[in-house]
């Protein structure tokens, strides 16, 4: 009885052989020297809108504590930015150089906070602002 052996036709060694299949020599390393620097660049723009992404919310949450406690009644702007200076500093390193600037009128009440996102691109800058505003808490007759 005679065992059946499937027909495979195997790959001629190098030593001595040429073919097509021969001629892609080196071909990987310029593969990934072509497709690396596009990849570097765009790991680094998803880092980068990430970081844009959180100063504006550090920016917006400092403005908004701001708000808060500046529409207190018998509150005053600087118990307002105390608190927006305070959460910053709270926060972390999101938020690069930032100013807080607040208005308080008879009714309402504008924090608006300004600053730079980090950067992990050289050469670029992300000027983040953020405002919030609210009505002052005061009596008034129905």
């Amino acid at each position: 009885m005679t065992r059946w052996q499937p027909t495979v036709c195997p790959r001629p060694t190098r030593r001595g052989q040429t073919g097509p299949w021969l001629n892609d020599r080196g071909s990987s390393p310029v593969e990934f020297a072509i497709i690396a620097l596009p990849m570097i660049l765009l790991t680094f723009a998803v880092v980068q809108a990430g970081l844009v992404f959180f100063a504006q919310s550090i920016a917006l949450g400092a403005a908004t504590q701001g708000v808060n406690a500046a529409r207190g009644y018998q509150s005053s702007a600087a118990a307002g930015e105390t608190r927006a200076i305070g959460f910053l500093s709270t926060a972390g390193v999101g938020l690069e150089d930032p100013q807080v600037d607040v208005t308080r009128t008879g009714t309402e009440v504008h924090v608006t906070v300004t600053g730079h996102a980090i950067t992990v691109l050289p050469g670029f800058s992300w000027t983040i602002s953020k405002s919030a505003h609210g009505p002052v808490e005061r009596p008034t007759t129905p």
